[in-house]
C-alpha cells in the first residue's frame, strides 16, 4: 500500500497557498449559496480537468428540486469559496441554467467516473474499488490527490464514520482502524471508464505504466474486472500488452474476448503470441472455429499450427515455440551478432543459437556467451558445444524433463524424423505442463491446497 504522501511540495510548503485536505464524500450534497445568500441547489459532482497528472477542479454541476432533479454546471472562476459546510458563489444563482440532466460524456467527474468505480493501481498491480476520493484545496483550486480505498472511506460517504469511530475507539482507542490510511497516490492510478460508443477504455497514464507491470499480475489484474471493463481495457491495449495479457488468462476469458475481435484483430493477437500459446487456444476450441481462424491466418502460419494441432499437448511438438534463432553453418560470429541486436521477439529469447545446413538440419547449437567472447571474424561452428541433445515432435513431456534437467538445458531444439529443425522447448512450457498434470492428480484424489503440506508423503507425481 502507498503511504500517504504529500502531492506537488512546492505548492504545498509555500506559505501563500494554506492548504489543506477534504474528501469528497464531505462536500457532495452540501448547500451551494448565491452571492445573494440564496441557496441555489447542492453540490453534485466536481469536473476536473485530466491533462495534469494530479487533475484540477474545472467546475462544479449543481442539482436541486425533489424528486424532479434539475443540473446547473458553475465555471470554477464564479466560485469565491468551498469547504466542508457550504459552496459560495460570486454570481446570483438566476444566471444559472438547470436542465433535466446533465450527462456530458466528455467531461471527466469524480462522482460518475471514479467514486465506487473500479480502477487500476498500477504501483502495487491490483484492481481496487474507490470508496473515497482525497483532495487538496490549494488557494481557488481543489486538487485530485489520492483514492481511498478503506472500509473507514465508504462509512464516511454513508454518514456513519463518526459513530463508526466512537465504538471503536470506546473498545480499543489504539485500534489500527482509527490511525491507518489507505491512500493510494493518484498518479498510480489507471480510471476505467468505458466510451459508450466505441465501447473501449482511454488509457490516460502511459501505456508504459501498464506494460512494466509483470505479466502473472497483469493476468490478475484483467481477471479481477467485470466482464464489460475487460472487454473495453483489452481493446484499448496496444498489441504487445495484449498479447502478454491473452497469455495469462484462462481460456474461457480468452475465448470471451476473441468473439469481441474483428476478425483481422484476432489475427493479429495469436501472430503475436509465441506458436505454443496459439496452439494452447486453437486446440480447446470448436473445429470448425479453428478452421475458420486458420483460414484468416497467412498460408506459411496456417500450414504450420495445422501440423502441430495435430500433436498431444504433452508432446514435444505441443509444447514447443516456432520462434527461435537458427544460422547457417559458415556465418561468421560477427554476423549473427549484428542479427541478434535487430531481431525483435514475441517473449524473451532462450540464449541459445542453432546452427542448420542448408536443408534446415540441425548441425549443432551454442549460446550468446561463447559467442561474445570469441573471434567476431571466425565461423559460428567454431563455437559449438561439442554435442547437442534434441527431441522428436512426438517425445513426450518427461523424455524433454528428463534431458533437460540432465544436460542442464533452459531450451532443447525439436526436430522431425529428417533432423530438420521444427522448433524449441523452453524449461518454462515444460514446467507449465508438469504443474498441470501434477494439479489435475491432486484434484482426482481430492486433495486440497492446505493438506498437500500433510499428505506429502503420501502422494507421489
Amino acid at each position: 500500500m502507498m503511504p500517504n504522501e504529500n502531492v506537488n511540495k512546492s505548492i504545498a510548503n509555500n506559505p501563500k497557498f494554506k492548504p489543506m485536505f477534504v474528501y469528497l464524500s464531505q462536500l457532495m450534497d452540501k448547500p451551494v449559496i448565491d452571492n445573494l445568500g440564496i441557496q441555489a441547489g447542492e453540490l453534485y459532482d466536481i469536473v476536473v480537468k485530466k491533462s495534469a497528472i494530479y487533475p484540477q477542479s474545472d467546475s462544479l454541476i449543481i442539482r436541486r428540486g425533489y424528486p424532479n432533479r434539475k443540473y446547473a454546471l458553475v465555471k470554477w472562476s464564479d466560485i469565491s469559496e468551498i469547504d466542508e459546510r457550504e459552496v459560495r458563489l460570486k454570481i446570483d444563482g438566476k444566471s444559472l441554467n438547470f436542465y433535466e440532466k446533465h450527462d456530458e460524456k466528455a467531461e471527466f467527474t469524480l462522482r460518475r467516473d471514479i467514486l465506487d468505480q473500479q480502477v487500476v493501481d498500477t504501483y502495487n498491480h491490483k484492481v481496487i474499488r474507490v470508496n473515497d476520493i482525497h483532495l487538496l484545496l490549494v488557494d481557488d483550486s481543489l486538487m485530485l490527490a489520492h483514492v481511498d480505498i478503506s472500509t473507514r472511506g465508504l462509512l464516511r460517504r454513508l454518514g456513519l464514520e463518526k459513530s463508526v469511530d466512537f465504538l471503536v475507539r470506546f473498545v480499543n482507542k489504539n485500534a489500527r482502524y482509527l490511525k491507518a490510511e489507505y491512500l493510494i497516490s493518484w498518479k498510480f492510478i489507471q480510471p476505467l471508464s468505458i466510451n459508450p460508443v466505441s465501447m473501449t477504455i482511454k488509457i490516460d497514464a502511459p501505456q508504459s505504466q501498464l506494460s512494466n507491470i509483470p505479466a502473472a499480475d497483469l493476468g490478475e489484474i484483467f481477471l479481477d474486472l467485470s466482464t464489460k471493463h475487460q472487454v473495453a481495457l483489452f481493446k484499448s491495449l496496444d498489441i504487445n500488452t495484449k498479447a502478454r495479457t491473452f497469455v495469462n488468462i484462462d481460456f474461457k476469458t480468452q475465448n470471451s474476448l476473441v468473439e469481441e475481435l474483428s476478425d483481422k484483430d484476432v489475427v493479429e493477437l495469436l501472430n503475436s503470441i509465441p506458436s505454443d500459446e496459439t496452439i494452447d487456444f486453437l486446440e480447446k476450441l470448436p473445429k470448425d472455429e479453428t478452421e475458420k481462424i486458420l483460414k484468416l491466418m497467412e498460408s506459411k502460419t496456417s500450414k504450420k499450427l495445422s501440423e502441430l494441432l495435430g500433436y498431444s499437448s504433452d508432446s514435444a511438438a505441443g509444447l514447443m515455440i516456432t520462434e527461435f534463432m537458427a544460422f547457417l553453418k559458415g556465418t561468421s560470429i560477427n554476423a549473427v551478432l549484428s542479427q541478434l541486436k535487430i531481431r525483435s521477439f514475441k517473449t524473451e529469447p532462450a540464449q541459445f543459437v542453432y546452427i542448420v545446413d542448408e536443408n534446415y538440419r540441425l548441425v549443432g547449437s551454442t549460446n550468446f556467451r561463447r559467442m561474445i567472447f570469441a573471434n567476431p571474424d571466425e565461423l559460428i561452428e567454431k563455437v559449438m558445444f561439442p554435442k547437442t541433445y534434441y527431441v522428436r515432435l512426438n517425445s513426450s513431456v518427461k523424455e524433454v524433463a528428463y534431458l533437460m534437467e540432465k544436460y542442464k538445458y533452459y531450451a532443447i531444439p525439436v526436430v522431425d524424423d529428417n533432423n530438420v529443425l521444427q522448433g524449441i522447448v523452453t524449461v518454462d512450457d515444460v514446467l507449465s505442463q508438469i504443474i498441470s498434470i501434477a494439479w489435475r492428480r491432486l484434484k482426482k484424489i481430492k486433495v486440497l491446497p492446505k493438506q498437500q503440506a500433510q499428505s506429502q508423503e503420501e502422494i507421489k507425481i
